[in-house]
């Protein structure tokens, strides 16, 4: 795993050009491939990358969820005064930027949950109770999250929060892309406002954080809106497998 994090971490970033950023990503994939079947994981397919009946249809769910329920935070924060609407790009200014955001934004979180929960998950889960695999995968991806927040605690407890959606996703589904949809999802919302990490003149709108200390309503949604997620996403896959009278603990959304 450490191999395909360094690799994930550095090299992007070592390389300036886009076009060789996104070959360095997609060679990220024949990495992965030989680094799996080494450890015994059986390629690809044993960390999660498997197109399933239904995946599209998981991507797709998922991603409405990880959108809307971050569309939903920052609504809040224009609500509590913590965002300020400026405007948004002209339309011939927007194309590039869009495409970056979608683009970029779906490379990194799709590989980031491959190495997280595909790779953790399926390397520990015969090796430990649940519980610690859960664990585990949770806090290896909050700890990694410093890269691109910073390290604090309140960064550490928001990727903790956002990590049980990503994993629970995961584990229930058995494979990457309700787990990805979702990650995806929130990046995308994320981008139209602040645009890629390191990189503000990519987002869409224009939109100005206060200068003052941030309110307690826009604070309390940073952390309760991930948590209201998780909840969500728990009660509808508890709904889901209720209603299809199947118990196993790894099926789609769609049956």
């Amino acid at each position: 795993m450490l191999i395909l994090d360094l690799y994930f971490v550095f090299i992007p970033s070592l390389l300036k050009n886009p076009f060789l950023q996104f070959a360095g990503l997609l060679a990220f994939f024949p990495l992965a491939f030989f680094v799996t079947k080494w450890v015994g994981l059986g390629g690809l397919k044993g960390i999660g990358l498997v197109f399933h009946r239904g995946w599209l249809k998981n991507f797709f769910l998922s991603f409405c969820i990880g959108f809307l329920f971050w569309l939903l935070m920052y609504g809040i924060q224009f609500l509590s005064g913590d965002l300020e609407w400026v405007g948004i790009r002209k339309s011939s200014e927007i194309l590039m930027p869009l495409l970056i955001i979608l683009v970029g934004f779906f490379m990194g979180s799709f590989i980031n949950d491959l190495i997280f929960r595909g790779y953790v998950i399926s390397f520990l889960q015969d090796k430990l109770p649940i519980g610690w695999v859960f664990t585990i995968s949770i806090f290896i991806y909050a700890l990694d999250d410093y890269w691109y927040a910073g390290f604090s605690l309140s960064n550490l407890l928001f990727s903790v929060i956002l990590g049980l959606s990503l994993t629970y996703a995961f584990y229930k589904t058995g494979s990457i892309w309700a787990n990805t949809g979702i990650h995806y999802g929130l990046n995308v919302a994320y981008g139209l406002f602040f645009g890629m990490v390191g990189n503000p003149g990519t987002s869409i709108m224009i939109v100005k954080e206060s200068v003052n200390q941030t309110t307690t309503i826009g604070a309390i949604s940073h952390y309760l809106i991930p948590a209201i997620m998780f909840l969500f996403l728990l009660i509808g896959m508890k709904f889901y497998h209720k209603n299809t009278n199947q118990n196993n603990n790894k099926l789609p959304f769609s049956a």
